[in-house]
């Protein structure tokens, strides 16, 4: 993570760079307000809290439709199984049919019950179910996430996880946070400012924060991580749709290293601005060699009737 955006509250990485993006509308309000809300917290000793919530009442669709009909659900949740099973196979994480029936349960009587309803393009119901098997499953003792947005996967995170278990969040703007762990200690910062110690731990990643994924990645092999999720994991195909996307990604590393693409930049359009990736950056820095297993979450909308929120893979390490 290198420079700090203010109007777009992201950050610029070496290896991208979209050139062509504007300042937020009303920008210089919101700053005014922030100046503004700080002098008078000064002047008064105690603290004032303005906020501007667009969407309070604004709902997921998961959340607003759904199927009643018990015969129905069973036969979705034991079609949901088959998947789940296959998807943990691929990475030889053994769990018996009859367990892992009772976990998908118990994540969708989680998954209701969530505080955070509206789900933006985070995860939803389809990229929530293989977090919360995965986590339940694996039963790591140290968890770090890397951007947290409102909570809704420090939720999973939290409901999937042994009590004990220690959760590190790590966002550079809270201001939209509306679920806060007991488990978790929350930084304002990237990782690599406060970096948790994790050697000797039986640790799990979740990197969700549009940063550069081979960086995060080569953290991970240098902290000793073994299970690694990466959202937004798009391939050079498809990593236009997003506004912000984590230059490279897994999937783009993997490419390159097949020779699948051997361009030195690729150039393209988001929403009518313009963007460029200078590929001669890291590639020749590929830690993929590291990886033993890597694999997109399948798509469930014709299990579920919800589409996909975004592209998320998980990993495991040599």
């Amino acid at each position: 993570m290198n420079k700090f955006d203010l109007h777009r509250k992201k950050t610029f990485t070496s290896h991208w760079n979209n050139f062509s993006q504007k300042p937020k509308k009303y920008q210089n309000s919101l700053r005014f307000l922030k100046i503004a809300k700080k002098k008078l917290s000064q002047f008064f000793d105690y603290k004032i809290s303005i906020k501007i919530n667009k969407n309070s009442n604004k709902k997921d669709e998961s959340f607003t439709s759904y199927q009643l009909d018990k015969n129905v659900l069973r036969y979705r949740d034991d079609e949901l199984l088959k998947i789940v099973h296959n998807y943990l196979s691929f990475f030889k994480l053994e769990c018996s049919k009859i367990k892992l029936k009772k976990i998908i349960s118990d994540y969708i009587t989680v998954f209701y019950d969530s505080p955070v309803k509206e789900l933006g393009s985070g995860f939803g119901f389809n990229e929530g179910l293989f977090l919360f098997c995965i986590i339940r499953i694996i039963r790591p003792n140290v968890i770090v996430e890397s951007g947290v947005m409102k909570g809704f996967t420090t939720y999973l995170i939290d409901s999937a996880s042994e009590n004990d278990c220690i959760i590190y969040c790590y966002d550079i703007n809270y201001e939209n946070l509306e679920y806060k762990s007991q488990k978790a200690i929350y930084f304002n910062n990237d990782i690599t400012i406060n970096k948790p110690n994790l050697k000797n731990k039986h640790a799990l990643a979740f990197w969700d924060d549009h940063t550069s994924q081979l960086d995060r990645l080569m953290f991970s092999l240098n902290e000793g991580i073994k299970y690694n999720f990466f959202d937004d994991d798009l391939s050079f195909l498809n990593f236009h749709s997003d506004g912000w996307p984590p230059i490279p990604s897994i999937s783009m590393l993997k490419e390159i290293k097949n020779n699948i693409i051997e361009n030195e930049q690729i150039e393209w359009i988001y929403k009518n601005k313009k963007g460029k990736i200078w590929l001669d950056n890291f590639k020749n820095i590929n830690p993929i060699n590291d990886v033993i297993y890597h694999k997109i979450f399948p798509n469930l909308f014709e299990k579920t009737g919800y589409r996909s929120h975004s592209q998320c893979s998980f990993l495991i390490t040599r």
